[in-house]
């Protein structure tokens, strides 16, 4: 899916949230975090989630919002200023947002289905990734959310749920590419990791393998989301923080514009290309796709 398309429900007047001052370890610039959920959006007077519910979803947005901070304090890694944080939790959404909107210069709104609040499942870490660490490049976006997620959130959420980011990928890929249970060498060259690394924010993750397509759909996303967390998971472990850091910070995000960035970044950063690098992701991937 292109920028068309793309909504919001429309939060109500300050007056009608429920407001939360959230100091998170440190000041947050006074900038005030808002809950919004169902009934108030829609002025309907009614919701799915009820008040304890409501209570245990701000209690544990505001520990996450404390660890990411912690996080980024200590990796010495300055999170974006968005404001106040407008969090909206409701039953007309089908998935968690905070990227897009913020393209579409809205930093600082947060969606939340309704139902994976209630399964307590919702990926706030990792929205809350894309708010203080939003991306130009979706790969790479995506990328760190759902590593923080696995690495700190404390909850498990999608993709993964808590289990190992190279063990899902390894179970995604094979999946996609079923040559990848023989182990062979040159089994996931239908994979293209610098397919991924072109597409830039707001578009979506789309991959295509084979004769398969890849797309926003729930089944496009849960293959495609376990990769970008194990890649950034591999760079990561092998490269450290602050190379990776260094790369995030060629492609920020600028409202309205498109930015995935140029394939030489990561030879100028990496001393390596983007191939040279997923190469040996792969063949980490495959190595423990044998065991």
């Amino acid at each position: 899916m292109g920028v068309t398309g793309e909504h919001w429900l429309a939060p109500p007047l300050r007056s009608a949230a429920q407001s939360a001052r959230v100091a998170a370890g440190q000041e947050l610039d006074d900038a005030a975090v808002m809950f919004y959920f169902d009934g108030q959006v829609e002025a309907a007077g009614y919701s799915s989630l009820t008040p304890a519910q409501r209570n245990e979803f701000t209690t544990d947005f505001c520990r996450e919002l404390a660890r990411l901070r912690r996080w980024a304090a200590a990796r010495h890694w300055l999170p974006c200023d968005p404001g106040d944080l407008q969090i909206i939790v409701s039953d007309k959404f089908r998935i968690s947002k905070s990227l897009v909107p913020a393209w579409y210069d809205r930093a600082g709104h947060m969606e939340f289905p309704a139902g994976r609040i209630i399964a307590r499942n919702a990926a706030i870490a990792h929205e809350l990734a894309h708010i203080f660490f939003p991306n130009g490049n979706r790969f790479l976006a995506e990328g760190l959310a759902v590593y923080l997620q696995a690495e700190i959130g404390g909850n498990p959420a999608f993709p993964n749920f808590g289990r190992p980011l190279h063990e899902l990928a390894g179970e995604v890929l094979q999946a996609m590419v079923p040559e990848l249970a023989l182990g062979t060498p040159g089994c996931l060259d239908k994979i293209r990791v610098t397919a991924l690394d072109r597409i830039a924010t707001p578009s979506p993750l789309e991959l295509e393998v084979g004769e398969d397509f890849y797309g926003e759909g729930p089944r496009g996303q849960a293959r495609i989301y376990p990769v970008a967390g194990s890649f950034t998971q591999f760079l990561i472990d092998t490269r450290g923080m602050d190379r990776f850091r260094t790369l995030y910070l060629r492609t920020p995000l600028v409202p309205l514009q498109h930015n995935a960035g140029p394939p030489e970044r990561w030879l100028d950063v990496y001393g390596a290309s983007l191939a040279a690098l997923e190469a040996e992701w792969k063949t980490l991937i495959v190595g423990a796709a044998k065991r």
